[in-house]
């Protein structure tokens, strides 16, 4: 069985960026792409809720390496799944893909080290196992479970005798024409969901416990079209992706710097767009400040529009209880609201690695555990990168930051002949949440999630400039322990070993040979030279025997070793047979310099 150099985990954003990363570093590089499902494409190919579109813009939401070619700033599922696609195949990375196999569990093996990865190949539960060895694992999984929904906590919901649909699990035969709507939520999911049904639904209702803030954003921005046709397309594309990458940093800043100022600007936004019938408070009005949580954009506007129609409508409160047919909102007895179809759109689920578990040496342990070195290695983990985006910006700019870590360390351990190196927490870091936003899912899910911690380089990502930076030149070494490859350790321990039983054997053989040669010749010597040996005998002794030690040490025979590990077979099993690390001929190692 070959042994990989990296395992990729997961097709979507962070394994395709992951694949050509590791490949434009090392062209020769041998790494696979390992997707659970039958199709690329990760959240893009597995939610299908009407509307679903990405929440950041596509020029930075795009790769690096691929600019997002399209006019759309914010575009919708088939055509992100289109661009995925076209991305993989520029670079022959769906020749390294390998379709439904469902990552189990993955040990690191010291003595090897190599991690073994088992999979579940096959659809449900007609599979096949199969295992797996790798040099390197990278989990690009994202941290939602795609198999079980965040457990929906509204008081009555089992009362409900109409429809309840979570967005995660969205049946794709369902029509909702003429009938009445209630979406349970407040976030980007329900944002995106309310004016992509208002046309069909008879009514649809926005049900918030607490209101988030909505920024409408032109779907097609004006100065790509001149860009296009005065420029270069690549030129064009790189000045897009760089001003988009700007915007987004500087308003996430200034939001951050002036929150009461910025507050203003938002609710003032908001109450242009919505109808006089809906007032800014307390529907609009969130308590937290602007990036506590993440900000919801709608393209074109089309929330507050669906809101102006008469078709959709907003209600603000706690839920009191459900009946079979409505929802009763707690101090709100006017605020009935009939439904037939309830959309739980109230988070998903917190799950790292997609569920597999994790050993290293046999021994298990939870990657919640552990903090992040630089954002992306687990704390005690050998050669493991964890992908995990940004939530103030686009998730593809902290794949990529990840990924250049990754190559980086790849290059600095077979620079140096290593093997591993793995994350070691100095003493007095203390942790603190990696995603450090208060939005309701990401707060249940923390015992779920790695933290980060409150020193370099254990702090959590915030920066894209300053990590970017970071990934390319800054120090890879700091809190890193690095290894050899222990596998040809024991191995020259044990040729040592032999040597030196070899050694022992000879030197009481030379010994009993040169005392039975000495006895000979003492039996025909005179009485005088007997006399001398009785009166001289312990200094004639020490001469003799430093007399075989001179002449053992000059034909190269080692001395003695009291103790023994291993045979001259076992020494020959293990030549026979290399060592795992060796396989594929990187990195090099030798017999005189290997050692952990």
């Amino acid at each position: 069985m070959s042994v990989l150099d990296v395992a990729i985990i997961g097709a979507g954003i962070s394994g395709i960026n992951t694949a050509y990363r590791v490949q434009e570093a090392q062209p020769d590089i041998n790494y696979r792409i390992f997707e659970s499902r039958g199709e690329i494409g990760g959240t893009w190919s597995f939610f299908k809720y009407p509307g679903l579109r990405s929440d950041s813009d596509l020029f930075s939401f795009g790769f690096e390496w691929n600019p997002w070619f399209a006019d759309e700033v914010i575009a919708d599922a088939p055509a992100i799944m289109q661009y995925l696609h076209k991305s993989i195949k520029s670079f022959n990375g769906d020749k390294h893909l390998e379709l439904k196999h469902k990552l189990i569990s993955l040990d690191w093996s010291s003595s090897e080290q190599l991690w073994t990865l088992r999979f579940h190949v096959g659809d449900g539960e007609k599979h096949e196992d199969r295992e797996v060895k790798s040099r390197w694992v990278v989990l690009g999984t994202g941290y939602y479970d795609y198999k079980k929904a965040l457990p929906v906590e509204i008081p009555g919901i089992d009362n409900f005798k109409g429809t309840i649909i979570h967005p995660q699990f969205w049946p794709e035969d369902i029509d909702l024409t003429g009938k009445r709507v209630a979406i349970v939520g407040s976030g980007a999911t329900a944002i995106t969901i309310l004016p992509n049904i208002a046309e069909k639904a008879k009514s649809v209702t926005l049900v918030q416990r607490s209101p988030s803030y909505i920024g409408a954003i032109p779907r097609q921005d004006k100065s790509v079209d001149l860009l296009k046709r005065w420029l270069p397309l690549s030129w064009a594309t790189k000045l897009l992706r760089v001003k988009y990458l700007l915007l987004s940093f500087l308003f996430f800043n200034f939001c951050q710097q002036l929150p009461n100022f910025s507050r203003k600007l938002l609710l003032s936004g908001a109450k242009k767009s919505l109808p006089p019938s809906i007032p800014v408070d307390p529907h609009f009005s969130p308590k937290y400040k602007p990036w506590d949580q993440r900000f919801c954009m709608c393209p074109d506007g089309d929330f507050y529009a669906a809101l102006r129609s008469d078709k959709a409508n907003i209600v603000t409160g706690h839920i009191e209880t459900i009946t079979e047919d409505t929802i009763v909102i707690k101090d709100q007895p006017e605020s009935k609201i009939e439904a037939d179809v309830i959309v739980t759109a109230t988070g998903l689920k917190i799950l790292v690695g997609g569920g597999a578990t994790m050993h290293r040496d046999g021994i298990e342990y939870k990657p919640a555990d552990k903090m992040l070195w630089k954002g992306c290695m687990l704390q005690d983990t050998p050669n493991a990168i964890v992908v995990i985006g940004y939530t103030n910006a686009s998730w593809t700019l902290g794949a990529d930051v990840a990924a250049k870590t990754l190559t980086r360390m790849i290059s600095m351990l077979k620079k140096n002949g290593r093997t591993s190196a793995t994350p070691t927490l100095p003493a007095g870091v203390q942790a603190q949440p990696f995603m450090q936003m208060s939005s309701t899912y990401l707060l249940k899910g923390r015992g779920q999630m790695p933290t980060g911690g409150n020193q370099y380089p254990w702090l959590p990502r915030r920066n894209y400039f300053s990590d970017l930076f970071d990934a390319k030149y800054g120090d890879v070494s700091k809190d890193i322990v690095s290894s050899k490859c222990i596998h040809m350790v024991e191995a020259n321990e044990t040729v040592v070993s032999w040597r030196k039983e070899v050694g022992s054997t000879l030197h009481l053989l030379s010994l009993s040979c040169t005392l039975c040669i000495m006895c000979s010749i003492l039996d025909s010597f005179t009485s005088g030279t007997i006399f001398i040996l009785q009166m001289y005998p312990i200094n004639t002794l020490h001469m003799l025997a430093t007399l075989i030690i001179r002449i053992t040490r000059h034909i190269g025979i080692p001395e003695p070793s009291r103790t023994s590990q291993q045979s001259p077979a076992e020494y020959q099993v293990q030549v026979a047979h290399p060592p795992p690390c060796l396989v594929g001929g990187s990195p090099s190692c030798s017999t005189d310099s290997c050692q952990s």
